[in-house]
């Protein structure tokens, strides 16, 4: 019988930035050629995921807040 690859194992020693297309080392942060820092390698197709973006979540619900505040001072107060 012929053992099957198991899905957690990877067998990429590369992996793809999703910005410019670029190959990488797995391990590595940051796109050597785009300079944008890119996450872990999706084991499915060899690219690396893009990471997310805290700081806009953060800017976002701070802006909801402001205005849910701002509506409640101006209106309800």
């Amino acid at each position: 019988m012929q053992a099957r690859q198991d899905k957690t194992t990877s067998s990429f020693t590369s992996k793809k930035c999703p910005y410019c297309e670029n190959h990488m080392a797995v391990d590595d942060r940051f796109c050597f050629s785009c300079n944008r820092r890119v996450g872990k390698l999706n084991k499915a197709t060899g690219m690396a995921k893009h990471p997310v973006a805290w700081i806009s979540y953060i800017i976002c619900f701070l802006s909801w807040s402001f205005l849910v505040f701002y509506l409640w001072w101006a209106f309800f107060r």
